[in-house]
């Protein structure tokens, strides 16, 4: 069985959440905040080449899934041709459906 790759497209949402996390990280140590969003990133592209891998969260929005990361966690969707990668939120945050917004889904 042949598993097809998909590129990854982010949400307006998911590239507040990494421009934030990168700010607060970069105000401690700008190296590291560079290597994190990079790391982010491979983890993008492996969940790109794997698909239907994560947790289902369709408590919070249809077709909605979601990978722990690192002490956060990426929530997407996986589509016929692409990942569309939804938001990227703390671990410990509280998480409801208002964090996903139909617009932004």
């Amino acid at each position: 069985m042949t598993i097809k790759s998909r590129k990854p497209v982010f949400s307006r949402a998911a590239r507040a959440d990494l421009r934030s996390i990168f700010k607060y990280i970069a105000a401690q140590n700008p190296d590291a905040a560079a290597a994190f969003v990079l790391d982010i990133h491979s983890k993008i592209n492996s969940i790109a080449q794997n698909g239907f891998t994560g947790v289902a969260r369709d408590h919070l929005r249809q077709q909605l899934r979601a990978l722990p990361y690192r002490d956060r966690c990426i929530y997407f969707r996986v589509e016929e041709s692409h990942i569309y990668i939804v938001r990227f939120l703390h671990g410990w945050q509280d998480i409801s459906f208002k964090h996903f917004p139909e617009s932004d889904t």
